[in-house]
């Protein structure tokens, strides 16, 4: 009985240990899920990473926007000193003092505030706050414009790994077909069917494939090194990461149809009419240039009340006596007037320098809305001429795979040649090719079109 009970007390134990081992298992993995938020771990080992991820992991660690934040603080900070002047200055003085002779020792203390305001200086100070904080927001619309680029930079260098994936996959297609290949001329040779010539130019058909393997797997570590370059840091060292699938677009054969079904950027809803009229409006560098434009001109009209005269307002307390408990105090206030006689010129030299940075910074910005023009141009050209290319390529890959079909179907029954079907394998893997760069070009289109109208169809937050 003794013995029944201990291995009673054993299984329960043994029970409760492995539910709570299952617990905390449970726990671990439900945390993990959660540890980073940004960054799903794949079952197979590889990180798996979503273009809105990498869009978020460049707004949080690119180098350029901490410039771009740093560069906006420094225009902060200059609008600060420029407000100052127009603040009360309080300013307090005190002192002490011992000295000795052979008659004996004496001391001294005083004290002392003082203050000024000033009242009147023709709107030279307005002007010139005015002209900083058109400043800082030419700095935020900077800001804004390297973020708009950053994005752009990581939704293309997402796109090209994509490419790569799909051209790597193509390749690893063609390599199978090509093996598949070698393995019939074989068959057929020992048969006495078919000449060696078939073997041979079947293994040389084959290693040209596998070369072409190898390079497109080259051009996959490429193109990886390019998309953490565009996010602006390398979030997971060494580890591998895959591309999330679902939003892969060359997932599927070119032959299949549906691009917009599994594009990034489908611009369906995009106003193409409008672009031009959209990109002036939305640009941030273009609203910069604007604004740098207001901020010299307000910069000219303090300058031109250089010679103005300004009035402030003073007043001061001071107490002084060898006591220091029982000073003698006085206090004093007034206004005082500052003209201006002469400078030597130099007040007229800085208007005129003035006028010609107006001159050239509204030069600059008649000169980047014309390059705006013409890019938006461009990249409308793009988009079009990139769909009316998938339309023919996706006619191309079908006919190509009837022309394949009907090769393979000829050689099996010892009708076709070696030749004839190596021609019409590579013909279809340079029409497929040739689909998926068609998709491709037709994403970097639509990312170039955001670019030039500064705006985004879609944000991926």
């Amino acid at each position: 009985m003794k013995r029944q009970r201990r291995r009673e007390r054993m299984r329960r134990w043994t029970n409760f240990l492995l539910a709570a081992a299952f617990c905390a298992l449970t726990f671990f993995c439900l945390a993990r899920s959660s540890w980073g938020g940004q960054v799903r771990p794949d079952p197979g080992g590889a990180r798996i990473l979503t273009l809105a991820e990498c869009l978020r992991l460049a707004e949080a660690h690119h180098p350029a926007l901490a410039g771009a934040d740093a560069a906006a603080a420094a225009e902060r900070g200059r609008l600060s000193q420029t407000v100052a002047g127009d603040r009360v200055e309080i300013s307090g003085t005190a002192s002490a003092a011992r000295s000795g002779n052979q008659n004996g020792d004496s001391a001294s203390y005083s004290v002392g505030a003082s203050a000024s305001v000033k009242v009147f200086d023709a709107n030279r100070s307005k002007y010139a706050a005015d002209a900083q904080r058109k400043s800082l927001s030419a700095a935020e619309a900077n800001r804004e414009q390297t973020l708009s680029q950053i994005r752009a930079n990581v939704k293309s260098a997402y796109m090209n790994l994509l490419l790569c994936a799909a051209v790597q996959g193509q390749r690893r297609e063609s390599v199978d077909a090509f093996r598949r290949h070698l393995e019939q001329a074989r068959g057929f040779y020992e048969a006495g069917s078919k000449a060696r010539f078939d073997v041979t130019k079947a293994e040389v058909d084959l290693g040209n494939a596998e070369l072409a393997l190898v390079e497109a797997e080259s051009d996959i570590d490429v193109a990886r090194a390019s998309l953490l370059n565009a996010v602006g840091v390398e979030p997971f060292g060494k580890e591998p990461f895959e591309l999330a699938p679902e939003t892969d677009i060359f997932s599927s054969s070119p032959s299949s149809g549906s691009l917009s079904s599994g594009s990034l950027v489908s611009g369906a809803a995009f106003p193409e009419g409008d672009a031009e009229s959209l990109a002036l409006e939305h640009r941030a560098d273009y609203r910069a240039a604007g604004l740098r434009t207001l901020a010299g001109k307000s910069g000219l009209r303090a300058e031109a009340r250089a010679n103005s005269p300004s009035v402030s307002l003073r007043g001061g307390w001071s107490g002084g006596g060898d006591d220091l408990f029982s000073l003698d105090t006085s206090w004093n206030t007034g206004l005082s007037l500052s003209v201006p006689i002469a400078d030597g010129g130099a007040a007229a030299a800085r208007l005129e320098i003035a006028s010609a940075q107006i001159r050239s910074l509204e030069a600059s910005m008649e000169s980047l809305r014309q390059d705006i023009l013409l890019e938006v141009r461009k990249a409308s050209l793009g988009v079009k001429n990139a769909r009316e290319r998938i339309r023919i390529t996706e006619l191309t890959v079908v006919q190509a795979e009837e022309n394949y079909t009907l090769a393979e179907g000829r050689y099996e029954t010892g009708v076709g040649s070696a030749l004839e079907i190596t021609d019409a394998l590579l013909a279809l893997t340079d029409a497929r090719l040739s689909a998926y760069r068609a998709r491709h070009d037709l994403q970097i289109a639509l990312i170039n079109l955001e670019k030039a109208t500064g705006t985004e169809f879609n944000r991926f937050d």
